[in-house]
């Protein structure tokens, strides 16, 4: 027979209280006393808790020694790694210490790196910037969980104010990677380093550490930068709203805004199209024609003539002599179904402007139009009357076409439509020469 184990006395050998955690629980052990049995249970899973509590503490704990070894970004990856389970943890997702810890080695690599890159030592300036951005999206995690409530009611931190020096102390470097990862067509992460510059001076969260705002021409050009970069990597919604940063700010390129619209037309957003057009020509006027066109297109997409009719009705009170406004009012009025006010206005659009391409393509169309409607009159016409009618009255029509459709192409040679019409107009016109000259063009 085995031997009972004798129960552990309730004072030690030398008679001391108290007894020690790890005697009271052998002693609860060899109890039959359902109550103290009770006890075991609840002291048990306290004990299990702490000791599932001071894995994750330890996690953490082992995560810092690995960052201290870090000399590489491949190594700050793999050290990621091991800190990487307490992200998700109850205990320790909500403590700054634990974004912190890799926060603050991204940093301290950048800074490591660069060192080595000013005294002349080869450098991948893509990990470079890539522990730079890691650094500062972990700080920035750090930052928004460090704030707790002490047991008097007050807002207490322990890692702010270091994080926000190191964020500021760090800015200017965030222009530098991104122009090194635009080098390098990493243009994700460009993006993320040049919107990264323009944020830091508008982020509160610094405080006192907030560096002085960034005048308005270099922070439009970079949202500039950083909505192409995100274009680069078609990351559409980021390019866009960069774009809108640029607009909000106000950037002096013409061309942006054209980027901008491009993002916004491949997006199929017919509001950001219509809202970035409004902004444009707000901006530059008649400097280029195509905003207010845009404008004018999509209030005809959406039916909204009066509203159309209105802004170019003020846009040539302002300027009587542009001759885009006549041909957008021509281009409202066929989209009505006014086909006569419609060619007046692109007959006056050529009158003012001759050069102007898509007039005479337009008012040379409309020439064809007439053309038609008064063909469809001619049903009740014997053979003779038609011909007479149809060599003194609508055959002029198409030979004056032909002018405006051939001013047209020389202006722009990449308007085939204009070459489609003239092989309508040389056909009824019985014209094989020309017919066929236009046919070899469209080969």
């Amino acid at each position: 027979s085995t031997m009972r184990r004798p129960l552990l006395p309730m004072t030690n050998p030398k008679n001391k209280f108290p007894l020690s955690k790890t005697e009271f629980l052998i002693y609860l052990l060899n109890s039959n006393n359902p109550t103290i049995m009770k006890k075991i249970c609840v002291l048990t899973l306290g004990i299990i808790a702490a000791a599932s509590m001071s894995a994750q503490t330890a996690t953490v704990k082992e995560a810092e020694k690995a960052f201290k070894g870090v000399n590489s970004y491949s190594s700050y990856q793999n050290a990621v790694k091991t800190i990487t389970p307490a992200f998700s943890d109850p205990e320790t997702s909500g403590n700054a210490q634990t974004y912190w810890i890799p926060g603050k080695a991204g940093f301290k690599l950048y800074d490591d790196m660069y060192g080595q890159k000013i005294i002349g030592k080869d450098v991948n300036l893509d990990d470079m910037g890539s522990a730079l951005l890691d650094g500062y999206n972990y700080a920035l995690k750090a930052l928004k969980v460090d704030t707790v409530i002490d047991k008097k009611g007050k807002p207490k931190t322990k890692f702010s104010k270091e994080i926000a020096g190191t964020i500021a102390n760090h800015h200017n470097d965030f222009a530098n990677a991104g122009s090194a990862f635009w080098d390098s067509k990493n243009y994700p992460k460009a993006y993320e380093a040049f919107m990264a510059y323009v944020a830091i001076p508008n982020n509160k969260s610094l405080g006192e550490s907030t560096p002085k705002a960034l005048p308005d021409t270099i922070a439009a050009q970079m949202a500039y930068y950083a909505g192409l970069a995100a274009w680069q990597a078609e990351k559409l919604p980021e390019a866009a709203a960069a774009f809108e940063e640029m607009m909000r700010i106000g950037y002096d390129d013409i061309s942006a805004y054209d980027y901008a619209y491009s993002v916004a037309y491949q997006m199929n957003d017919e509001a950001k199209k219509l809202e970035y057009s409004k902004i444009a020509f707000e901006k530059f006027g008649t400097a280029k024609p195509d905003f207010l066109q845009r404008i004018i297109s999509s209030y005809i997409t959406d039916k909204k003539y009066d509203e159309a009719r209105e802004l170019l009705e003020k846009a040539i009170q302002a300027d009587p002599k542009n001759g885009t406004y006549y041909y957008l009012i021509g281009v409202l009025y066929d989209d009505k179904g006014e086909k006569e006010k419609s060619q007046e206005s692109f007959k006056k659009a050529v009158e003012i402007d001759p050069e102007n391409a898509m007039a005479n393509f337009s008012y040379g169309t409309s020439l064809i139009q007439q053309y038609e409607r008064l063909d469809e009159k001619t049903g009740d016409m014997s053979q003779a009357d038609y011909n007479k009618y149809r060599a003194e009255t609508m055959n002029p029509l198409l030979k004056e076409a032909s002018v405006y459709l051939e001013k047209a192409y020389k202006l722009d040679d990449s308007m085939n439509n204009a070459l489609t019409n003239l092989k309508i107009v040389y056909y009824n016109l019985n014209d094989g020469e020309n017919l066929k000259r236009v046919e070899n063009l469209l080969l």
